[in-house]
Parts: C-alpha cells; structure tokens; sequence
C-alpha cells in the first residue's frame, strides 16, 4: 500500500488559507454533532407529557439545579404589601396541570379570611431575574423567560384551620394555559398504586427558590415518623396528613417548595410524583427539618378543583 504524503506549501498565505479551510470544517462538523445531540436531548423532553426525569441531572447534587430540572415549580405573585403578612415574604406552588397550581392555604388566607393572590410565574430559574427576559448564568445557563399568568380562582381547602395549619391546601385556577416548554412542565399525579405506600422511611426530593439565594436548588429528604420529628423540633407543624423529615443540606425553601419521589417501571426509572408540599420548616441541631401537607389524603379535592391531570400507570 502505498501511503499518500502532505508536504508544506512552499508560500506561508497558502499554508494559512489550506488550515484556516481545515479548520472551517472541523467547526461545521462540531457544530452539526452539537446540534443533533441538543435535538435528541429536546425530543426526549418534548416527549415527556409530566415529571420530567433525568438521573445524570437527578444525581447531581451542586449550588444549584439545573433549569430543565423540577420545572413544576412555581412562584406566587401577590398584591403590593401582601408579601409582608407571609413567612420570609414569599410562597411557592407546584404545577399539576396547564391551568392548575397547588399551594399552602395560609399563603393565601390570613385570619380575616381573605384568599389574596394575583399571578405565578412559572419557569423561574432566578429569583431575582426579571420575568418575560432571557437570562444568560455565569455557570453558562442561558434559560427561556419565565411565565407570568394571572390568578382566576383560589379554592381554600373547607377544613383549613389558620390557627393549627391543618388541611393547609389551596388550588389556584389560572386564567389561561402555561405554555409547556423545557423549563415549565406539571408534575405527574401520584399512581394509584402508590396512593397508600408508607411516606416513612423514604428518600424523596425537595426543590425550590431559596430564602437566602437566587438559583433553584434541590435537595434530598429522608422522611421519619411523626413522633419523631415532634420530639426533635416542638414547634414544627405536623398532623396526619404531613410527612417530615430532614433535608440532606440545610438549604432554607420558601413554603410550598414540592416533595416529589420516583416512580419505577421495571427496572428503570421513568418520572418524578409529586408527594407534597413544604408547609413549614425548622431549624433543628444545625439541621433543617420539613414538614409536607403528604396530597395524597386530599385527592377528591383536587380533582374537584382541577383538570387534565396527568397520571402515568
């Protein structure tokens, strides 16, 4: 066999404009792999109707979660001033469907029993950046614009007691559809094989914004039981239908941060369930311990109260 040899041009123009041409090609290569990889990654995605699934995402536990990671998550926008009446000045919910977001009542309804809200966002990556632009990270996240949809209804669980917290469940009505994209998307239903399992005992996931910073974070939570968790941290808010636990990080969330877990098929995971909702947290021996309204004792109302959810068997 005879091998071909590359011997230099003679004049240096020529040798740079034969490299630069080389080089033009390797870049237009890079970029096609770059833009197939992004267009199976997105279709994957794009085919995920809710609890969006990931386990290289899920096992990284950094300063921050990625966007198109836990992105049920949602922020509550309320009248001017209201935001003082609430604890650390701010709540979260969880979307369950295009029109429907889950929250803690006692966001909403104050002891002169006045539901109060005004919009969500959904899609927020950065609590401090402005809503319907794009933002670029440092960490290199450029993310799409956050959703601001106004409230239409607020519907106060009947036996929500303000004094005790207890039965603290609201669903938000949206006045029109969220646009589903990468980084906005509901969280599946829990399936009614799990509706009765054991909350005790668990490793679930809890994601929000932070009171203290500005990225959305994740983190893992090891339930316990309820006598447990009253024993450890009196004050926090506990009854039947909570689940607590400690969080693996001390990271301080805004109520109504959700508690989701994992749903299998076979031997795979396939999507992530919401179990519930921060309702109150404590510090606790340098840790923090959550307490979660646990949904699946409020079902019949949600779905009195809601549309379209989505339920993966």
């Amino acid at each position: 066999m005879q091998l071909e040899t590359f011997q230099f041009p003679s004049s240096p123009s020529v040798y740079f404009e034969l490299r630069f041409r080389m080089l033009g090609r390797i870049a237009v290569v890079t970029l096609l792999l770059g833009l197939i990889g992004s267009e199976v990654q997105s279709a994957k995605l794009a085919d995920t109707e809710c609890g969006y699934f990931n386990e290289d995402q899920m096992l990284k536990q950094g300063g921050f979660a990625s966007p198109t990671e836990h992105q049920w998550l949602a922020r509550i926008v309320f009248g001017k001033g209201f935001e003082g009446k609430i604890r650390d000045n701010g709540c979260l919910g969880v979307l369950i469907s295009k029109r429907t977001v889950l929250a803690p009542a006692h966001c909403f309804v104050q002891y002169n029993g006045e539901a109060q809200a005004f919009s969500v966002h959904l899609g927020v990556y950065n609590k401090t950046a402005p809503v319907g632009v794009r933002v670029c990270e440092k960490d290199g996240y450029c993310v799409r614009p956050a959703q601001e949809i106004k409230v239409a209804e607020v519907a106060i669980h009947p036996e929500y007691d303000s004094r005790t917290l207890k039965n603290s469940l609201a669903v938000l009505t949206l006045q029109r559809d969220a646009k589903i994209y990468p980084n906005v998307m509901p969280i599946c239903m829990p399936p009614p094989h799990l509706v009765n399992e054991t909350l005790v005992g668990q490793t679930f996931l809890v994601a929000g914004l932070r009171i203290r910073e500005d990225l959305r974070l994740k983190t893992w939570v090891n339930t316990l039981s309820r006598s447990f968790c009253e024993s450890k941290a009196k004050a926090l808010v506990t009854s039947s239908n909570t689940v607590c636990g400690y969080q693996t990080r001390p990271e301080a969330y805004y109520l109504g941060a959700p508690l989701v877990g994992m749903q299998k098929k076979g031997h795979a995971t396939q999507n992530y369930y919401l179990v519930g909702f921060m309702i109150d947290w404590r510090w606790e021996d340098n840790r923090i311990m959550s307490s979660f309204l646990a949904i699946r004792n409020y079902l019949d109302f949600i779905y009195q109260n809601a549309n379209s959810l989505i339920v993966r068997s």
